[in-house]
């Protein structure tokens, strides 16, 4: 490979092989990633690989591998990457069966935390298993093979599925067996079968064709027996078969994991998003150009910039806002004969139309307001960040007086990000 001369094998697979090498212009070991060439065999999906490649080489968070350099002239696609000096997280479960719970919940905060990064930039995993997670000789977690899944994807039409992602199947999300849309709640998932299966030894469907893993998800989530309730909790929040079920976004899961493991409450993290659009990540898969056309990183990340969740209009709460609205129209008529009719009233913390109460005078009693100096300072700080960038009268979530510094940091930083980023 020119400057990389490969020195060590160190794994094999159905789609790759993965060598030690040292690149001897900068005089440092990689690994180097040789994708099978039958995988790639024209000048279009090579330039998928190239495409993805700069993307995730953009990432830098501790948590991610990251991506030095691509060749896709030679015989051999090649993909060169950070070394990693460990092991795979499945074979640390082959070799030793369940992780402690503790552990467990660590290491799928720190995935959950490098998939939000990845997310907030327009990128997508696609392909989340304990084979794509090294562990660190301290036990640190690193996801590696962002965007190979995505790549593949054209050979993989012309397989067939099972001769194609038998060692991913399990771990594949029911819109990827149907042949939905792909986006950052796939990952989140495939983060939840990861859980599942380092808290019990196994996957949570451990089917071996698409129609059997399908009518197994369809079936519910497996009963994980001597976990944690709350712990349990988190891990069947990921595994709705609705995406739009599944928790906001995977920033909020690692949350839940972190406030997990000190003893707080998690259930509050845990809220799905209700319809598709309104994620508080909203991250399309990995943006491709044609291969002629230039990679626009900047563009592909302002795209998945994070927008701020809106009202669900579906079930009781819809009723209530046409009750509340009604109850407005009422003061209204009643005020017409000389008075002054009282200003369309705003939007509570939560979205929902406040109502005002007229007195004997039909002035309207102003809803009482949260005073913000009598928050944790870590939680203010978040508040402070988010009205500077969004602006005094950005709306705040109904339970911020209930929420530690982890669930402020969970809710806050994508919309303020969002908002920076406008």
């Amino acid at each position: 490979l020119g400057r990389y001369r490969l020195t060590d094998r160190l794994a094999t697979g159905g789609s790759a092989e993965v060598w030690r090498a040292h690149d001897e212009q900068l005089q440092r070991d990689v690994a180097v990633k040789l994708l099978h060439p039958h995988l790639l065999p024209d000048e279009r999906s090579r330039a998928r690989l190239a495409s993805e490649a700069r993307a995730v080489a953009g990432l830098a968070h501790p948590g991610i591998v990251g991506v030095y350099d691509v060749d896709t002239d030679g015989e051999a696609p090649a993909v060169v990457l950070e070394l990693v000096d460990g092991d795979s997280l499945a074979a640390r479960l082959a070799a030793a069966g369940p992780l402690e719970p503790r552990e467990a919940a660590r290491i799928g905060a720190e995935v959950g935390e490098a998939l939000y990064h990845a997310h907030g930039r327009g990128v997508v995993h696609r392909d989340v298993k304990p084979g794509n997670i090294l562990l660190e000789r301290d036990g640190r977690a690193r996801l590696v093979d962002f965007g190979i899944a995505r790549t593949l994807d054209e050979a993989a039409e012309r397989l067939t599925v099972t001769g194609t992602v038998m060692g991913t199947l399990r771990y594949m999300a029911p819109e990827q067996l149907s042949g939905g849309e792909i986006g950052p709640r796939t990952d989140l998932w495939g983060l939840g079968a990861v859980l599942h299966e380092m808290l019990t030894g196994r996957p949570p469907f451990d089917a071996t064709t698409p129609v059997g893993l399908a009518e197994a998800q369809r079936s519910g989530v497996p009963e994980l027996p001597g976990v944690d309730p709350p712990l349990a909790r988190i891990v069947v929040a990921c595994l709705a078969v609705d995406p739009a079920q599944r928790p906001r976004h995977v920033g909020s899961v690692a949350a839940a994991l972190r406030s997990w493991l000190a003893g707080e409450p998690v259930d509050a993290l845990l809220a799905p998003a209700g319809m598709a659009d309104t994620d508080a990540i909203t991250a399309a898969a990995i943006p491709v150009a044609p291969p002629d056309a230039p990679v626009a990183p900047a563009a592909a990340a302002a795209a998945a910039r994070p927008r701020a969740p809106v009202a669900r209009r579906d079930g009781p709460s819809w009723w209530l806002i046409v009750a509340l609205l009604v109850a407005v129209a009422l003061v209204a008529l009643a005020a017409f004969n000389g008075a002054r009719l009282p200003g369309v009233p705003g939007a509570s913390p939560s979205g929902t139309p406040a109502t005002a109460t007229p007195t004997a005078t039909g002035t309207p009693t102003p809803e009482p307001t949260l005073d913000l100096a009598s928050l944790p300072k870590p939680v203010r700080d978040e508040v402070e960040k988010y009205q500077e960038a969004c602006g005094a009268d950005a709306p705040l979530p109904p339970d911020l007086a209930s929420m530690n510094k982890r669930q402020a940091e969970a809710y806050f930083e994508p919309l303020t990000e969002a908002c920076e980023g406008d």
